[in-house]
């Protein structure tokens, strides 16, 4: 995929981004280093909300003219930082993602247009721009609780959470969220429900939409949510779907009939499916989901007539799944035989693959050395064993890019003063949730015992 030039990325142009909670930012990257975690605040300090403000009062925040103003100056700014230290570590970032799809989808947003619609103080003329890319994040309700996610993407972390930090509290962008008990004695708050039963939301959907070339949706778990389903119906029923390109990021536990069917409405639909291991691995780190049942569902899409599909094998890498990783590529190749997931033939031919940033604890750069000499020895195993293989060159250049990029994300920062904390905090959540990392990665022993 073709990186696009200097530090432009498409984005602050021609999408809106939606949080969980209906903050607008910049991107999804925008978040896990960045000073201001990308949110788009009006003059006020108040967050922009895609449930209550108009998205185009939203593109012309005084945080997006700033990052335009760096961008057309050929600069980073600080809320790009995780696409830069991506993109330093041989990955693809969704700055590169992003452009280059949007730029196939048709988008005329360039490096040497954007003058034409720009100030120089970074205003954007969005009545000469629309809105062609849309990231929405419908809430938090999801049926898993992975051990890098946390209550403000899945609700089912609010029992675990309390437990687990002894504290019915937690920050979100918009401010303190305060869990408390229903009749049924269950942990809850609204501070997640904004797009339910609100006009606002969908006037501005059903405005902002009829021209939009791509949509990603995201969780929550957006396959269990009802008013996902609304907005695909909204679009097979304007006629804007066969137009739109479809992108999700899913677990997989939950894929119907009327899903697949409004599927087939839309001109292209992208599945990441949210698989980062197989067998106890998968079952560890995207409790309480079971492999076995995921795994059917990814043979019936697999195997689905009549829908445009390309779907990809989503790959967390994470201090509970870096030594696996090697192992499940081996297994996908030799045993996969996919024909829609990560296809032979297709740009990224064994998986696909992004780094766990936060939280930190998690992230593989808090490694010990002798541990992450550990990994590269285990690595080196299965160099050896691709370079053997029968698969063309293609397939191994890319089996390598894989485990080249990881090692170097890896050594590149010491973080090594989390390891405490991801130990204290492993060790609980296990005793929580009846599991035993070293079932999973029994060489962490001697950090554990």
């Amino acid at each position: 995929m073709e990186k696009p030039s200097g530090t432009f990325c498409i984005l602050p142009w021609n999408s809106v981004n939606v949080r969980n909670n209906g903050d607008m930012r910049i991107c999804c990257n925008a978040n896990s280093y960045s000073p201001r975690r990308g949110i788009l605040t009006k003059e006020d300090g108040t967050p922009f909300n895609a449930g209550r403000d108009d998205w185009n009062d939203a593109r012309n925040s005084e945080l997006l003219k700033e990052v335009r103003v760096s961008m057309m100056n050929g600069e980073w700014h600080p809320e790009c930082e995780r696409c830069r230290q991506e993109e330093e570590s041989g990955q693809t970032s969704r700055r590169i993602f992003d452009t280059a799809r949007l730029t196939l989808a048709g988008s005329n947003v360039s490096p040497e247009n954007i003058k034409n619609i720009t100030a120089n103080d970074g205003t954007l003329d969005v009545e000469r721009q629309d809105i062609e890319f849309m990231d929405i994040r419908y809430g938090n309700f999801c049926n898993l609780k992975c051990r890098m996610c946390g209550p403000t993407d899945s609700h089912s972390w609010y029992d675990d959470f309390v437990k687990l930090y002894d504290n019915a509290k937690f920050s979100d962008t918009h401010g303190e969220v305060v869990l408390k008990k229903n009749d049924k004695g269950r942990w809850f708050t609204s501070d997640y429900d904004w797009f339910e039963n609100n006009n606002t939301y969908w006037n501005n959907f059903d405005k902002y939409t009829q021209n939009i070339k791509r949509i990603y949706i995201v969780g929550g778990e957006p396959l269990l949510i009802k008013e996902h389903e609304e907005s695909l119906q909204r679009l097979v029923d304007s006629g804007a779907s066969k137009n739109i390109e479809l992108e999700y990021n899913t677990n997989l536990t939950n894929v119907t009939d009327n899903i697949i069917q409004l599927w087939k409405n839309f001109k292209v639909v992208g599945v990441g499916a949210s698989i980062d291991g197989k067998d106890e691995v998968f079952n560890y780190q995207r409790a309480p989901a079971k492999w076995d049942a995921v795994y059917k569902n990814i043979r019936r899409l697999d195997s689905t007539d009549g829908l445009n599909m390309k779907a990809w094998f989503s790959y967390t890498v994470t201090v509970f799944n870096i030594f696996h990783l090697p192992e499940f590529m081996k297994w996908k190749l030799q045993e996969g035989n996919f024909q829609k997931f990560n296809s032979l033939d297709s740009h990224k031919p064994v998986i696909s693959y992004h780094m766990c940033h936060g939280p930190k604890m998690y992230n593989v750069k808090i490694l010990p050395t002798e541990i992450k000499q550990q990994v590269t020895e285990h690595f080196e195993k299965y160099r050896n064993w691709i370079a053997t293989s029968e698969f063309d060159d293609r397939v191994k250049k890319h089996y390598n890019i894989i485990l080249d990029g990881v090692e170097k994300f890896m050594y590149k920062e010491d973080l090594s003063e989390f390891m405490p904390k991801f130990v204290k905090d492993t060790k609980k959540l296990d005793s929580i949730r009846g599991q035993n990392i070293l079932d999973i990665v029994p060489q962490y022993e001697k950090y554990f015992k």
